[in-house]
């Protein structure tokens, strides 16, 4: 194959790069460019002569793991390369999409779409427990754009950066019951509405004001799947490298780059594929007996329809 598309997979752990020689089976038909960002402790030797020159050895803790993306862009960078798909190790991608049709998968008609799961206005989000520490970061380094020009870049993605007021600490997302969740689903459903209720109110109570405006622009989303274009990828790299070192987690700081760096982001609301999370009414057990007793070949070849991918996907779990 000739793609022009770079497949570069994120692992948490050194441990998981046992996983390297099944990914490598199972995206190595559709994709002619893969790499591997594998963590490594003090003292433990880099496996690239043990799997593979394209495993890229990264330092860093997982929490911040946009910091993988940017150690290792001298690495995985071409100039030929015309986008680059990041994906966790136990995110498992539609077994049809490969080097030539994923940009019709992920809808992107120009060079300089990106495509990002989700994101979202930490605002609108106080149930999140990374928001609050979002609302408490300070920091700004020479990398990232000055606040007003952030700012605007924020706008033209439709991003709104409001302080938290009193009305979003007390309101409280409703909760989706899907028909097929059992009893004890829905129950446990109405469970976590109400935890988040709770923490909402705890919020009002504990946040004062001067902790309810961002320091500075900053944005959440799902950042297990991304996909960047070559144009924007050393703008995202840098700001990923710059949230590292500010000790940002990651579904905080990936995404923020993103909106700093890519004119047009795609998301799961404006292409018709979705990803999956959970099967409704199913537990992974029971969703693991219907596929061969847990096969991940039966898996891959019943894949469900329109289903972009599927996470988590543990391996150790999968025969």
């Amino acid at each position: 194959m000739s793609g022009k598309v770079a497949l570069i997979i994120i692992y948490n752990h050194h441990q998981h790069a046992g996983n390297i020689p099944a990914l490598e089976k199972i995206y190595g038909g559709g994709f002619s460019h893969i790499y591997h960002l594998v963590p490594v402790m003090p003292g433990f030797a880099p496996l690239a002569h043990e799997v593979g020159s394209n495993v890229i050895p990264v330092h860093g803790r997982s929490y911040c793991f946009q910091g993988y993306i940017a150690q290792g862009l001298r690495h995985y960078f071409r100039e030929e390369y015309t986008h680059y798909l990041f994906i966790h190790d136990d995110l498992l991608l539609n077994p049809g999409l490969n080097e030539e049709n994923f940009r019709e998968y992920l809808e992107l008609d120009e060079e300089d779409t990106a495509f990002l799961s989700d994101f979202y206005t930490l605002h609108q989000r106080l149930e999140w427990i990374y928001t609050a520490e979002a609302y408490a970061f300070k920091g700004q380094v020479a990398p990232l754009p000055p606040y007003e020009e952030a700012l605007e870049k924020f706008l033209a993605h439709g991003l709104a950066i409001r302080p938290v007021s009193l009305y979003w600490l007390l309101l409280a997302w409703g909760y989706y019951v899907h028909p097929a969740d059992s009893f004890s689903q829905k129950i446990a459903l109405l469970l976590l509405w109400l935890k988040t209720v709770l923490r909402r109110l705890v919020c009002s109570l504990t946040w004062p004001a001067g902790k309810r405006r961002l320091a500075y622009p900053l944005v959440g989303g799902y950042s297990d799947i991304v996909v960047v274009p070559a144009g924007n990828i050393k703008d995202v790299c840098r700001y990923c490298e710059a949230f590292a070192a500010l000790n940002l987690f990651v579904a905080t700081a990936l995404p923020t780059a993103m909106v700093l760096s890519c004119k047009k982001i795609n998301t799961h609301q404006t292409i018709r594929m979705q990803g999956r999370y959970r099967w409704p009414g199913k537990t992974w057990q029971s969703v693991r007996s219907q596929y061969d007793d847990g096969m991940l070949s039966s898996l891959l070849g019943n894949f469900p329809d329109g289903c972009l991918y599927i996470h988590p996907v543990k391996l150790s779990q999968w025969k």
